[in-house]
């Protein structure tokens, strides 16, 4: 199986157009675009604006699913900060905007599915991956879970890529 992944996180929200270009170029093929909210806001919402305006054209093909993880925090920044401060949670450092992004979804035409209960991932995904065409699939996540690199210290390589001048 082929997948396609941005390296070293690229532009903020590169994943909605990237799967966007990839429904595209592979039509016969499902794609998944996985992003988290912040990137969502920072230029996803806007894409499916694109989206929607080509829907006549991506209706009858396999599935495209954008699964936006919500956790109302930009994860990553947060979770580096919080390792680099020895797990000092920073308030509102990192805040993303409460957004109901399925809902988004529908009002622009596009089907949607927003999943808040762990019981539900399977069904989510099932749900979507039947569907042709567009849809957003809205992980409601919990932003107190820490990801794997973030137990432990990150490495010099990994700090100094990630870090903003000034």
């Amino acid at each position: 199986m082929r997948s396609l992944l941005s390296g070293h996180l690229g532009l903020p929200g590169a994943a909605v157009p990237y799967a966007l270009a990839a429904r595209f170029a592979a039509p016969d093929r499902p794609v998944v675009a996985l992003v988290g909210d912040g990137a969502f806001q920072a230029g996803g919402l806007n894409e499916l604006i694109t989206v929607r305006r080509h829907l006549d054209r991506l209706a009858g093909l396999p599935p495209l699913v954008f699964c936006v993880l919500n956790n109302g925090d930009l994860n990553r920044l947060t979770w580096q900060r919080r390792a680099a401060a020895g797990d000092a949670l920073i308030p509102l450092s990192a805040e993303v905007p409460a957004m109901p992004y399925a809902e988004w979804a529908r009002l622009a035409g596009i089907p949607a599915v927003r999943c808040d209960r762990p019981r539900h991932v399977a069904a989510g995904w099932a749900d979507v991956l039947r569907q042709p065409g567009p849809v957003v699939l809205e992980f409601m996540v919990d932003g107190e879970t820490p990801p794997d690199w973030a137990a432990a210290p990150l490495s010099p390589s990994v700090a100094k890529q990630d870090r903003v001048p000034g």
